[in-house]
Parts: structure tokens; C-alpha cells; sequence
């Protein structure tokens, strides 16, 4: 039988420990080490680390189950940083309320 596990290679183990402004995402190294591995190989190509990031966050199809929330959020911060997309929601006094 043969052994199926994906690891991450040492360059994206590098690459993803060094991420200024955001800790390793172990989450996602973990329980989904071939995206993480995605992730890293197109780290160069923008316009395909965009699709890529696009296709993990967004349902097209609307039959995905969804990511546990702390793959999620590695996979959300990882956009942010590696793209600069930031989340368009802002909290400030204006977009706050209390029930």
C-alpha cells in the first residue's frame, strides 16, 4: 500500500513560517496540506493565486460543504496578505449597533 499523505516541502514551510503580519497557518497545513502546497506554488502568479483563493472562498457550484472556520480563516488571511485584499466589512461607530 502505498503512502498518500501530502506534505508540505520545505520552501512553503519556509515561506509560510516568514509571512510578515500573520502566524504559520497551521490549520490549513494540517488538514489540507495539497492547498497549502497550491497556495505556495502560485505564490508568483498573481492572477492565479487569485483564482485559486477565489475558487476555495466562493461556492460557484452550491454544493461545497465549506472549510472548518479555522482553515477558513488561515485561508482568509492568507489572501489578505498575499494579495492585500482586505475584508470589505469595517467596524466603526457608524456600522455598529446594540440590541
Amino acid at each position: 500500500m502505498t503512502d498518500n499523505i501530502v506534505h508540505l516541502n520545505a520552501a512553503a514551510e519556509d515561506y509560510f513560517g516568514t509571512l510578515e503580519g500573520m502566524k504559520y497557518p497551521q490549520a490549513l497545513a494540517q488538514q489540507y496540506p495539497r492547498i497549502a502546497q497550491t497556495i505556495f506554488n502560485l505564490k508568483d502568479d498573481e492572477t492565479q493565486l487569485r483564482a485559486c483563493f477565489a475558487s476555495l472562498i466562493e461556492d460557484a457550484r452550491g454544493d461545497r460543504h465549506g472549510f472548518p472556520f479555522d482553515v477558513l480563516m488561515d485561508i482568509q488571511a492568507l489572501r489578505e496578505i498575499m494579495l492585500g485584499d482586505v475584508n470589505q466589512f469595517v467596524a466603526d461607530d457608524t456600522t455598529k449597533w446594540v440590541s
